[in-house]
């Protein structure tokens, strides 16, 4: 039995409520209403959310607290920083259908890209590997792709949450890519994303949620407490003997930057080495990580019980 079976305040164990209506309603809403239109007709829908989420605006307001705790210079709201939190997400959402329906587009973006990952897209060598979070909006960037020419993403996904999300996207205009259910990581999956990998395709894997099944994960030091997070995306990684970049992709004054780092390349670390080398990485992507949730505070979208405050 998985872990999520175990434990009701898992992440894949929160109901999305109301999930396929607000997708549906978010769909129409981008399609036909002007982007000025959009944010106030979000707000009733992310109040309702709110006012029945008690749980959900608790975990935001430890993660709030945690952050300014840690980084004190941090500037959060004055009045209804949690409430606001909600409402980035609503806007995030609603973004994300915006981009296939190309009311965003790659021109729009500010690209920070210090170390060329993007030309290493383009020189169409051995694929390697996007570590991302659910800090921002990393949708915005799958939509993307279509900007590099022969470009195919795969992305590692939980296909319980992923699935009505994608049905709706695809209706809005979406081209279906690759999505592969992460429970479904067996040693022939495995030899598939070796072979993808060496034709050129990159995968992208997100490493801030600990595993819907197993209990392959590690303590990190994140925001001055532990927490525990997922080992996946580095030990894919090792197997695959592959490099790994980081991906952000977060809004401010209104445009989307896309940062992109060389993170680390995992074809150097030694078999006995792995379990340091995988700590040492995870640690600092959690740095990382922190250090980005400062400077976009409200863009944090991990709704549930990071820390296990509330573990039985």
């Amino acid at each position: 039995m998985g872990t999520e079976a175990q434990n009701p305040n898992h992440w894949a164990q929160q109901q999305e409520r109301g999930n396929r209506l607000f997708l549906a309603l978010t769909t129409l809403m981008v399609r036909y209403l002007p982007g000025w239109l959009m944010r106030p007709c979000i707000w009733p829908v992310v109040l309702y959310f709110y006012a029945t989420s008690s749980k959900q605006r608790r975990h935001i307001l430890r993660y709030q607290t945690r952050l300014q705790t840690a980084f004190p210079t941090t500037v959060l709201p004055h009045r209804f920083a949690v409430f606001r939190q909600f409402v980035a997400f609503g806007e995030a959402v609603c973004d994300r259908f915006a981009v296939w329906q190309h009311k965003i587009r790659y021109r729009d973006l500010i690209v920070e890209d210090p170390d060329n990952v993007s030309g290493i897209v383009d020189s169409g060598g051995r694929g390697q590997i996007f570590v991302c979070s659910h800090l921002g909006n990393t949708e915005v960037c799958r939509a993307l792709v279509s900007h590099h020419q022969g470009f195919r993403l795969n992305v590692l996904v939980h296909s319980k949450h992923a699935q009505a999300f994608n049905d709706a996207l695809e209706k809005a205009g979406a081209d279906r890519i690759k999505m592969i259910q992460v429970g479904d990581l067996d040693a022939a999956l495995m030899m598939e994303l070796n072979r993808r990998i060496e034709a050129g395709e990159w995968i992208a894997v997100a490493a801030d949620r600990v595993p819907v099944r197993g209990a392959k994960t590690a303590p990190v030091q994140f925001l001055g407490q532990s927490a525990q997070m997922p080992q996946g995306a580095w030990l894919l990684a090792a197997l695959l003997k592959t490099q790994l970049n980081t991906l952000f992709c977060v809004k401010r004054n209104g445009r989307y930057h896309l940062k992109l780092r060389r993170f680390a390349d995992t074809a150097t670390w030694k078999r006995h080495g792995r379990q340091t080398e995988t700590a040492a990485t995870m640690q600092r992507f959690a740095d990382l990580l922190a250090e980005e949730c400062a400077e976009n505070p409200l863009q944090w979208f991990n709704f549930y019980d990071f820390w296990g405050d509330e573990a039985a």
